[in-house]
């Protein structure tokens, strides 16, 4: 989430807890440490500080750093921070500076210490806390949101090429020549071959309708290629079918040309697709 201005961070307890979600302890101590040298002793490898040193820290009574924490207990305890009193009191003297006659104390953590930074509007180094974790927000979010986007882009692609296959193979199902035409490729062919009406009586009247495809026009559709070879090598596979000379009708135009009749092409479409039949292999390829 975005924080637009310092003022935020002050007002909204939700903007500091987004703020501090991916903060470790770990990093808070590195930030505070180059923001200003603190020589105490969540520096000491105890992980926790008091009352005084974040006064010192913040250069603020310690009366503002209590009402602070008054205030906003419930933030302050889930970043670790706690009111030590009994045993638990007399455990920290051995580890941090207290006073020896105070019956409770509050100590705070690096986390404690950055949700402090947010809260306090009377001290500069609060608000040098706050502008150093609007920098973060700045640097870190739009990376990660350029990452998100590129992890987006790349899922979609992988739906869009698994749908594209997909649609690809339905295609070559149909005519194996189709998917070159679809997608624009330079050497797509697609022969289409109408029927031949010839002989016609004295009224224009068709006597006989020949409708049938040729041996290039089948090649072709069935991407062997183009010219002899192409021609000779769809004879081959067309024989493999099963599909003999007698299949073959004689279409008269202006010479008698051997085709096959159009009804078998959903059959052969089918036998194309689904890789039936042998292919013959000429010298040279």
């Amino acid at each position: 989430m975005a924080i637009l201005s310092d003022s935020v961070l002050v007002e909204s307890k939700s903007a500091r807890s987004e703020q501090l979600a991916s903060i470790s302890h770990e990093r808070s101590q590195d930030i505070l440490v180059k923001l200003k040298s603190l020589y105490f002793a969540l520096w000491q490898g105890t992980g926790i500080a008091t009352t005084e040193q974040m006064a010192g820290f913040y250069e603020v009574p310690e009366d503002s750093i209590k009402k602070a924490y008054t205030r906003h207990q419930d933030e302050f305890v889930q970043d670790g921070a706690k009111v030590l009193r009994g045993k638990a009191l007399r455990d920290a003297r051995d580890t941090v500076s207290l006073a020896s006659k105070t019956s409770q104390a509050i100590v705070w953590t690096p986390r404690a210490t950055l949700r402090l930074g947010m809260i306090l509007e009377k001290s500069e180094m609060a608000k040098r806390v706050r502008t150093s974790l609007l920098g973060m927000v700045e640097n870190v979010v739009p990376s990660q949101q350029r990452e998100i986007e590129k992890l987006r882009l790349e899922v979609e692609l992988a739906k869009t090429r698994e749908r594209l296959a997909g649609s690809t193979q339905m295609l070559a199902a149909i005519n194996p020549t189709l998917p070159a035409l679809v997608f624009g490729q330079p050497g797509a062919v697609v022969e289409v071959e109408v029927p031949t009406t010839v002989l016609v009586d004295h009224n224009n009247r068709p006597i006989q309708q020949f409708d049938g495809v040729g041996i290039t026009y089948l090649a072709k559709r069935y991407g062997f290629g183009h010219g002899k070879k192409a021609n000779d090598q769809c004879r081959f596979w067309l024989r493999s079918l099963g599909i003999s000379d007698a299949d073959w009708i004689e279409e008269p135009s202006a010479h008698v040309t051997k085709k096959l009749p159009r009804h078998l092409l959903n059959e052969l479409d089918q036998a194309m697709g689904a890789k039936r039949g042998n292919r013959q292999f000429l010298m040279g390829e």
